[in-house]
C-alpha cells in the first residue's frame, strides 16, 4: 500500500479491526486514532506515526522499525515480539504496554513513559532512554548493553538477570530496583541512586562503581564487596584483609 493521503488515515480508522498483516510501509498516519486496532503482524516500517493513538491495540509481531513514533500513545498495547528497532519513540506514552521479547535496539526512547511495561527478554541495546520513566517495569532477562539511561526513573524496576554492560545510569533513580543476577561490567553509576536496590548476586560490579553511586544500609551488595558503615550516610570500602 503506497497511498499516503488523509483518505488513507480515515480508511484505516474505519477498518481498524481488520488490519492484521497490513502493508503500511512508509504510510503517513500522523495523529490517526487506531485505539484497540488489530495490527498483528503489520508492516509499518518507516511509517509516520507521530502522535498516533494506539491505546490497547494488538500489534504483536508487527514491524515498526525506523518508524516515526514520537508522542505516540501505546498505553496498554500488545507489542509482544514486535520490532521497533531504530524507531523514534521520544516522549511516547507506553504505560503498561506488553513489550515482552520486543526489539527496541538503537531506538530513541528519550523521555518516553514506559511505566509498568512488561519487558521480559526485550532487547534495548544501544538505545537512548535518557529521562525516560521506567518505574516498576518487569524487565528480567532483558538486554540493555550500551544503552543511555541518564536521569531515567527506574524505581522498583525488575532488571533481574538483565545484561547491562556499558549501560549509562548517570543520575538515574534506581531506588528499590531489583538488579539481582544482572551483569554490570562497565556500567556508569555516577550519582545513581541505588538506595534499597538489590545487587546481591550481580556480576561485574566494582568498588569504584559503588563509590560513584548513592547507597544506604538497605542496599544489598554482592558478598565480594565489603563495606563498613561509619555513619548513617557514610561508609568505608574494605579489602579482603580488613
Amino acid at each position: 500500500m503506497t497511498e499516503n493521503t488523509p483518505s488513507l488515515k480515515k480508511k484505516l480508522e474505519g477498518s481498524k479491526r481488520y488490519l492484521q498483516n497490513a502493508d503500511l510501509k512508509g504510510a503517513d498516519l500522523e495523529e490517526a486514532d487506531l485505539e484497540r486496532a488489530l495490527l498483528v503482524g503489520a508492516d509499518l516500517r518507516g511509517a509516520n506515526l507521530k502522535k498516533i493513538f494506539l491505546s490497547e491495540a494488538q500489534i504483536s509481531k508487527a514491524n515498526l522499525s525506523g518508524a516515526e513514533l514520537s508522542e505516540a500513545n501505546f498505553s496498554g498495547a500488545d507489542l509482544n515480539k514486535s520490532n521497533l528497532g531504530g524507531a523514534n519513540l521520544q516522549n511516547a506514552y507506553m504505560r503498561r504496554a506488553d513489550l515482552r521479547g520486543a526489539n527496541l535496539s538503537d531506538t530513541n526512547l528519550a523521555k518516553a513513559n514506559l511505566r509498568e511495561c512488561a519487558l521480559y527478554k526485550a532487547w534495548v541495546k544501544n538505545s537512548d532512554c535518557s529521562g525516560a520513566n521506567l518505574q516498576n517495569i518487569k524487565g528480567s532477562q532483558s538486554q540493555w548493553q550500551d544503552t543511555v539511561l541518564k536521569g531515567a526513573k527506574l524505581e522498583g524496576a525488575d532488571l533481574s538477570g538483565a545484561r547491562l554492560e556499558g549501560t549509562n545510569f548517570e543520575d538515574a533513580s534506581l531506588q528499590t530496583a531489583n538488579l539481582n543476577r544482572s551483569v554490570l561490567k562497565g556500567a556508569n553509576f555516577n550519582r545513581a541512586d541505588l538506595r534499597g536496590a538489590n545487587l546481591r548476586y550481580v556480576v561485574g560490579l566494582t568498588y569504584d562503581q559503588v563509590e560513584m553511586a548513592q547507597i544506604d544500609r538497605k542496599t544489598l551488595l554482592p558478598s565480594y564487596l565489603k563495606i563498613k558503615w561509619t555513619s548513617e550516610t557514610a561508609f568505608e570500602l574494605l579489602d579482603d584483609n580488613s
